[in-house]
Parts: structure tokens; C-alpha cells; sequence
């Protein structure tokens, strides 16, 4: 079985638009800096809050992992199968009991799933898909809270950033902090839900 640390792996690097779910993570870009002069063409980059990691713990779980339950599930679980069923056998990944399965859909999209690795329920994510472009996740196995942040506004607005902490409680996804951000979304790591230093 994967160590947990790859499946976070794999998550970020289909995150950052990776194709093969062996890849390396890619060296992150610089982004720009809150002090950037007038005259750079660079927007301001988004302060983070801290990450509530900590204040949610879970004791992970160890047994047996169930295969995914995508013949319960609609046509979208079915048409994924396969990349469920591998998510799932990378054990678990987020909230103590739940593998997580992320899959591009298309330019500056991300979906998917979390798949209850105790008994094979598969739940969609609470933000995924086209609405929200350039999604970053952060989420640990031994915590139930996952962090969200996208690109705010349309493409002719200043960029903004839109954070929404969740924490998993008896398989459903509660939010707990919503937010929008003045300036660009910075990298997000992945593993500490703060911007990549």
C-alpha cells in the first residue's frame, strides 16, 4: 500500500496539471510578492489565514480498505471508476478515513471525490468543476478540515481569491470559513494549507 504522503503527492500534481499520477512534483513558479511596485503589470498576491489543520484531529484508519462502490453511485462515479478504484488502494489520504481521487477537466479545472475508505461510499467534493477555475486543495490524512482556494471574479474584473475551509463530520462536508481575498491566489501548499514560501 502507498504511504499517505504519495496520494497527497498525486492529488497536488494532477492539482498543478499533471498527467501521469507517478510524475515528480513540479518546482513551483515565483509568484509575485504583496510589495510589487506600481509599475509591475503583476497583481497582488492573497494573505492566506492560517491553516486549522490542528484544531480538527482524527486518528487515521488502519484496516482493511473497501473498494470504492462506484455501482451505487451515478454515471459520473461510473464513467471514473478506474481512477477511483486506484485512489482508493492508495489508502487514506484526508479526514482519518477517505481517499481522495482528483482529475483535470480541462484548462484550469478540478474535480472529484472522496471515497470513505471503511466502507467504499463515494461522495463528490465540495468544490470541483468548471465554476471554479485554478482550484487548489490542501487536506492531511490525521484532520477532518480541507481547504479550498480558486481564482475569484471574471476575467475582466481585478483577481481576487475564494477560500472555503470544510471539515468532514459522518461523511458530509461542512463549511466553516468563507472568504474572498484581495489579490491572486498564491500557491497553495498542499500539506500545510499556507501559501508555499
Amino acid at each position: 500500500m502507498a504511504s499517505a504522503n504519495s496520494g497527497l503527492l498525486v492529488a497536488a500534481w494532477v492539482a498543478w496539471g499533471g498527467q501521469a499520477a507517478s510524475a515528480p512534483r513540479p518546482e513551483p513558479a515565483t509568484p509575485p510578492t504583496e510589495s510589487s511596485t506600481a509599475g509591475d503589470s503583476e497583481e497582488p498576491v492573497a494573505t492566506l489565514p492560517p491553516a486549522a489543520f490542528k484544531a480538527h484531529p482524527v486518528q487515521v484508519y488502519t484496516g482493511p480498505l473497501a473498494k470504492p462502490d462506484v455501482a451505487g453511485g451515478d454515471a459520473e462515479v461510473r464513467l471514473y471508476r478506474t481512477r477511483l478504484r486506484r485512489a482508493a488502494a492508495a489508502g487514506v489520504t484526508f479526514g482519518g478515513r477517505y481517499g481522495v481521487m482528483l482529475s483535470g477537466c480541462g484548462t484550469e479545472c478540478l474535480f472529484g471525490f472522496v471515497i470513505d475508505e471503511t466502507n467504499g461510499h463515494i461522495r463528490a467534493l465540495p468544490v470541483s468543476g468548471e465554476r471554479y477555475r485554478l482550484l487548489q486543495l490542501a487536506f492531511r490524512p490525521d484532520s477532518r478540515w480541507m481547504r479550498a482556494i480558486w481564482r475569484g471574479g471574471s476575467l475582466d474584473e481585478p483577481e481576487t481569491c475564494a477560500l472555503r475551509d470544510f471539515v468532514i463530520e459522518a461523511g458530509r462536508f461542512r463549511k466553516v470559513k468563507e472568504a474572498v481575498l484581495q489579490g491572486a491566489c498564491p500557491r497553495m501548499d498542499f500539506e500545510t494549507g499556507e501559501a508555499e514560501r
